[in-house]
């Protein structure tokens, strides 16, 4: 397919070549947030796995590289800031691409109101517990909101400029904790290699619960696909960037989940479970109250970086779609001045009143988890698309190269063996997460995500009806080169 060159100027468009390579991994790292990640997400880990948390956290790393995979050679085939809509349009058409854009939109929105939840509830219980005020977290909700909506619609380098000084503030807080743990450790003779291996799992373990949490703790990574459109040689710095952020988070991952045990005491995961803020526990042992609020901030800090990341790659993938008439036009506007999808940034941060809502329904921690359960399930149906696409796109692609070149390889590992082993490890994913069934309302996710996917089908068909060339042009808009954008 030909993309055909677009000759729409009178309207802004993103900025091309303002963002740099360390922009693109800033944001895929602020996404998956590491910090917030690490801190949350082995408290359940720690009952199902007890030390052997390091472990899984392996496993996890492995899964993701592979899933990144087929991600990283399609971002490098079609630079674009529509991400994993585009690529699985390209690969498996029309239709399945417009169904990614649609959970895509989902995954992404959710995501917002899930870091805001987490945020607020945690800023409600940081600011009662050290200084002994109380305001309810709806308020915080509300600033949240507003807050990381003024810093994306200021324009997307002043708003990864800020993530990457909270980045660094979190990430440091937590290597200086790591660093004093092992000093202390060391010291004690407490340092083993026990987390590593299976004797560190306890006599009633899950491990594969527990290594699917630390696979979920990677959702997010492929939020610099969305800069595709905006960051300087796409075609190398996305690839490089996603590489590059699973490696560092992977090894923080790894290393953090080893001081979580350590630190703890690998003899005290049950306590460790039924511990609200383990790693404040942590730093408090180890060097007192003020360390301690210096790690509570630093989760705070990582929620706001988390949910930048989230709404800036949210609203290119809304602007993407919009572009080309899939979704209502008025969504495409681009800022005269800051060159950001102005229109759909509003969009986004209003749909985010629904985590408001299901938390004053429920409460905040039962909402966070029903998003999450939803981000998930829509995030891993996402993946497996893509994968599928790359097997697909690509084996059209080498089959019409090798027609013309019998000398050419055909590359069965990379384009047929890794795609099919990643939709494989997705698809087990997906069942360990959805069986046995979790608790209310937990259990209502796939309902949701089912009912959403079915609203997409309809919204599809009527589309095809009334706008059936814009159906036809889906997906053909990326940059394929250093210097023009197509269509």
């Amino acid at each position: 397919m030909t993309p055909a060159t677009n000759s729409s100027n009178e309207s802004p468009k993103l900025q091309r070549n303002t963002l740099q390579l360390r922009h693109a991994i800033v944001m895929a790292v602020a996404a998956m947030s590491p910090v917030g990640a690490i801190f949350f997400n082995t408290i359940p880990q720690a009952g199902l796995v007890g030390a052997a948390m390091p472990l899984c956290y392996i496993i996890g790393f492995g899964v993701a590289l592979l899933v990144a995979h087929q991600i990283s050679i399609l971002a490098a085939e079609f630079p674009t800031s529509g991400s994993l809509y585009t690529f699985v349009t390209q690969g498996l058409g029309v239709r399945w691409g417009f169904l990614a854009g649609w959970l895509s939109l989902i995954s992404f929105g959710v995501a917002i109101a899930f870091v805001f939840l987490v945020m607020s509830a945690n800023f409600q219980d940081l600011l009662l517990h050290w200084f002994g005020v109380h305001l309810n977290w709806t308020l915080w909700y509300c600033l949240f909101a507003l807050i990381v909506g003024a810093v994306c619609y200021r324009g997307i380098r002043f708003s990864l400029q800020l993530d990457l000084t909270l980045l660094m503030f979190e990430l440091g807080v937590c290597l200086l904790l790591a660093l004093i743990v092992f000093i202390q450790a060391g010291k004690t003779g407490q340092l083993t290699l026990v987390p590593f291996t299976l004797t560190g799992l306890p006599q009633q373990s899950n491990l594969l619960a527990g290594v699917i949490l630390s696979i979920l703790s990677f959702v997010g990574f492929e939020s610099a696909t969305t800069l595709g459109e905006e960051i300087q040689n796409p075609r190398q710095s996305i690839p490089k960037a996603t590489t590059i952020t699973l490696v560092l988070v992977g090894v923080f991952y790894i290393l953090m989940s080893y001081v979580a045990t350590v630190g703890y005491g690998i003899h005290n995961m049950a306590a460790f479970t039924q511990d609200a803020a383990p790693f404040d526990t942590i730093a408090r042992h180890v060097w007192g109250n003020g360390f301690a609020l210096l790690i509570d901030f630093a989760g705070i800090m990582a929620g706001y970086a988390c949910a930048v990341a989230f709404l800036n790659a949210a609203a290119r993938i809304v602007y993407a779609i919009s572009r080309e008439e899939l979704f209502p036009r008025w969504l495409m506007h681009i800022h005269p001045t800051y060159h950001t999808p102005t229109n759909a940034i509003l969009a986004l941060c209003g749909s985010s009143a629904v985590g408001l809502g299901l938390g004053m329904l429920w409460t905040p921690i039962q909402a966070f988890a029903f998003l999450g359960t939803v981000l998930t399930l829509a995030a891993l149906a996402i993946y497996g698309l893509t994968s599928l696409a790359c097997f697909r796109y690509f084996s059209r692609k080498r089959r019409a190269q090798l027609e013309q070149n019998s000398t050419i390889r055909f590359g069965w590992l990379r384009y047929v063996l890794l795609p099919w082993l990643s939709i494989i490890v997705i698809s087990g994913v997906i069942v360990g997460t959805l069986y046995p069934p979790p608790p209310a309302p937990l259990h209502l996710a796939p309902v949701v995500v089912l009912i959403w996917i079915f609203l997409g089908i309809a919204v599809l068909r009527f589309l095809q009806i009334r706008k059936p060339e814009a159906i036809r042009q889906a997906g053909r808009l990326f940059v394929v080169d250093e210097t023009e954008t197509l269509s």
